[in-house]
């Protein structure tokens, strides 16, 4: 096999799901693809997710196992919840324009971070800006972004940015004019989406209510 092909495959490969034993996870930092009976399968493995969804389903059966279902953020949830409502505040203030920020994930310390990136562009209508850097102690992993007093939405735009970048949550809020602004939120990965927009809602309308335990989406979705 050609050497570049090795490369390729050792850094992302192909696994057939065993039908008689269970699967073995994902333990470092890293990404595969899984054959299941019912289709094809993305397992992600990071610092702050674990996560496995499917990409498409088979035509056929195959001779394969199933996978077992899997979705966890590993972020405070009252630092999460922290985050997103000090965007919030930032946006109003700068509001009818549209805001960005980013929040961080230090693994060693299991931190979350705050950084307001460089603004390219902005409008009442648009945002353009820098995604920070990645590094070992500060890892981007919510992207978010306001919409001033239009309504939250993921625009066209967002499909094309999102879709392109690494595994992340990207998180919108709009009628910033209003007591209790729109938002929603997404995971997005490997050009794969999975809507959390009532997750988030009930994280943020129940401020007090959190817990310093860790988020699990899987179960709290």
């Amino acid at each position: 096999m050609n050497a570049l092909d090795q490369a390729l495959q050792a850094a992302c490969p192909t696994v057939m799901v065993p039908r008689y034993e269970e699967l073995a996870l994902l333990t470092d930092d890293s990404h595969r693809f899984l054959i299941a009976g019912d289709g094809l399968h993305v397992e992600i493995n990071r610092p702050w997710i674990q996560a496995i969804l499917k990409v498409t389903d088979s035509p056929i059966p195959l001779p394969y196992g199933r996978v077992p279902p899997r979705f966890n953020i590993n972020l405070h949830r009252r630092a999460l919840v922290g985050g997103l409502l000090h965007f919030i505040r930032r946006a109003r203030e700068v509001s009818p324009l549209e805001h960005a920020a980013w929040l961080t994930f230090d693994p060693v310390e299991g931190a979350v971070g705050y950084i307001e990136p460089e603004i390219i562009s902005r409008s009442e209508s648009h945002i353009q800006y820098h995604r920070p850097d990645a590094t070992p102690r500060c890892l981007p992993v919510v992207d978010m972004h306001s919409h001033g007093i239009l309504k939250a939405f993921f625009s066209g735009t967002d499909e094309v940015d999102d879709r392109t970048d690494d595994a992340k949550l990207a998180f919108v809020v709009g009628n910033l004019d209003k007591p209790h602004p729109s938002v929603v939120m997404r995971f997005v990965g490997f050009g794969l989406s999975l809507d959390l927009t009532e997750w988030v809602q009930g994280l943020t309308d129940n401020v007090g209510k959190e817990s310093n335990s860790t988020t699990g989406a899987e179960n709290d979705h």
